[in-house]
């Protein structure tokens, strides 16, 4: 059976689908990060920071319209379309598919100047938390542009993201990080290292180093994880479609009994006018 006869059957099981296929084919061991958010809020001045110099493309106009791979210290980076500036939706299916089946990890970044998390950010970010509980252990906030805030404007900001997530049963556990990428690079370009202190981007780099290791076991158990529950829904839909079954075969044989009734009354009739 492939994944398109299996999605016939379950569709819901898709993308979990998708990304068991994906994590059997790749024997690779180096962890993927994808950084996820919407455009023009600092995703690829983050990978910028995070690699050293500036590999991914910055501007005020759509740069990036599919996923990016670029491999750094021992981590495979996917950097993703902006979500919600391709009126045709396709960067953001690209963006998805980056995160949902690819995607180890994800960064989900949000630029603090935008203010709080809007409608579609909420929406998006609680459907990567509700495709699987475990994606919440692999998501984490990353709330960029620091340094456009004063600190009470980014301290009510914070506050007012922390009580979203609060308010969303999906998103309750999700780790927040605070980080200038572009304090950060200037500190690196300038040689001034209280720059790269108050960037934030220590916290990145030791969460890097978190995630990296054992990546084997993690890929381990998650497909064991990903092969229960499709097992689960599969023996679900066996037992919907048994049900299914026996429903029909039951209204077919009354459908047969009153049609054998109407033939014996119709026999009974010709027999009677004879």
């Amino acid at each position: 059976m492939n994944i398109e006869q299996f999605t016939q059957i379950i569709p819901s099981s898709e993308r979990n689908l998708k990304r068991l296929m994906y994590l059997l084919k790749d024997t690779n061991s180096i962890p993927r990060i994808a950084v996820f958010g919407k455009y023009n809020h600092g995703k690829s001045t983050l990978l910028n920071a995070i690699v050293g110099h500036n590999k991914f493309k910055t501007a005020d106009k759509r740069e990036t319209i599919c996923n990016e791979d670029y491999e750094h210290n021992h981590v495979i980076w996917v950097d993703t379309p902006g979500l919600d500036a391709d009126i045709h939706g396709e960067d953001d299916a690209a963006a998805m598919k980056g995160a949902f089946e690819v995607a180890d990890f994800i960064f989900l970044v949000h630029q603090v100047t935008a203010g709080e998390l809007d409608k579609y950010e909420m929406n998006v970010f609680q459907q990567l938390a509700k495709q699987d509980k475990n994606y919440r252990k692999k998501m984490f906030l990353i709330l960029t542009q620091i340094d456009q805030k004063t600190p009470e404007d980014l301290s009510l900001v914070q506050t007012t993201i922390a009580q979203q997530l609060k308010n969303s049963i999906d998103l309750q556990d999700l780790n927040v990080i605070s980080v200038s990428a572009t304090r950060y690079l200037k500190g690196i370009q300038e040689s001034k290292l209280i720059f790269c202190e108050k960037s934030g981007m220590n916290s990145i780099f030791s969460l890097i180093e978190t995630l990296k290791k054992d990546i084997t076991s993690l890929r381990a158990n998650e497909i064991n994880r990903l092969k229960s529950k499709l097992f689960v829904e599969l023996d679900q839909a066996k037992k919907q479609v048994t049900e299914d079954l026996y429903e029909y075969q039951y209204r077919l044989s009354s459908q047969y009994k009153y049609y054998q009734q109407d033939i014996a009354h119709l026999v009974s009739a010709v027999s009677a006018r004879r």
